[in-house]
């Protein structure tokens, strides 16, 4: 008898010492899942990171180029036609704001990209990037007034010409 209960002890240990290892197992395996997924989430945050970057430098660009009012609000641009080409619909929207700056001639604009979540839970922040921008003067014909700024290789009339004495 004595042997017999032996046998069912060693079985007995040897289950006990499955399930812990079992446990183990389980417990290393969702930690190592749990940190993949914490790495690919951040991996998508920054490479959102670095989309919104692109995008207020692009807007800001727009804007010292002449493309693009930093004053106009709400309106739709021209380029951002979305039958004009196929692409997904960006998770980011871009928000302008223009104001005086302490220099003359500079205008401070601000550019804020906000991420679009489906899931409004986490809080995320939006991205801002603000500089100083010179404005691009008017040229002549693109609002058909004919006038503006931008000098060109015709010699002046006599009209034009001052005499200094």
């Amino acid at each position: 008898m004595r042997r017999g209960r032996g046998i069912v002890a060693r079985r007995g240990g040897l289950l006990l010492e499955t399930l812990v290892a079992v446990a183990i197992f389980v417990g290393v395996a969702t930690f190592s899942l749990a940190a993949v997924r914490d790495g690919i989430a951040a991996a998508e945050r920054a490479r959102l990171r670095l989309v919104a970057v692109g995008l207020a430098t692009s807007r800001i660009a727009e804007i010292e180029a002449g493309l693009v009012s930093p004053w106009a609000v709400g309106e739709v641009d021209a380029g951002d036609d979305a039958s004009a080409f196929d692409a997904e619909p960006s998770p980011l929207r871009l928000e302008m704001e223009a104001g005086p700056s302490d220099f003359d001639g500079l205008v401070r604009v601000m550019v804020s990209v906000y991420e679009e979540e489906v899931d409004p839970s986490p809080l995320i922040e939006p991205r801002r990037l603000a500089r100083l921008v010179a404005l691009v003067p008017d040229v002549p014909g693109v609002d058909g007034d004919g006038e503006g700024d931008v000098e060109t290789d015709s010699p002046p009339s006599t009209s034009e010409v001052e005499v200094r004495p």
